[in-house]
């Protein structure tokens, strides 16, 4: 009897080896596939990260350009109506930045590309926004960043 009770211990045994090996097998395989995955995430990481720096690159010629050349675009009004060669004003608020004349009388609210380009842009330097030409109920304005007056800071 004694010697069956060795059998049945040692075969139980085999049984548990056995699954524990099938264990550390199906383990060894999910380890395997998490690598390929960590792998492939890596590679696609430094490709983000890669483009991210181009996009960076190209975004910050872009604002030296326009630091440098200014940038003129079209400006709808109703409230106040602006004379050609009307120096305006760039004044931020919480909600954004808003174009009003030197009086304080609102123009206009800036959509979100120009004031994201305005606050990176105004962070360093000093802006002038000047009415090039005035038509019924448009203006065309050209914005310049002084290059040579850094913002003072408070």
């Amino acid at each position: 009897m004694d010697e069956d009770n060795n059998d049945n211990y040692l075969e139980n045994m085999n049984r548990k080896i056995e699954k524990l090996d099938d264990i550390k097998k199906q383990h060894e395989l999910e380890l395997i596939d998490k690598s390929k995955i960590l792998e492939h995430n890596n590679f696609n990481t430094d490709g983000l990260k890669f483009k991210n720096n181009m996009l960076h690159d190209q975004y910050n010629s872009l604002l030296v350009l326009l630091e440098q050349q200014g940038i003129v675009f079209e400006m709808n009004f109703t409230n106040y109506t602006p004379r050609q060669w009307e120096n305006l004003v760039i004044v931020k608020k919480s909600n954004g930045y808003e174009i009003q004349s030197k009086a304080g009388v609102i123009i206009m609210m800036l959509d979100k590309k120009y004031s994201k380009i305005i606050q990176d842009v105004s962070k360093k330097r000093a802006q002038s926004l000047i009415v090039i030409r005035v038509t019924n109920r448009m203006a065309l304005v050209q914005l310049r960043f002084n290059l040579n007056i850094k913002k003072a800071e408070f």
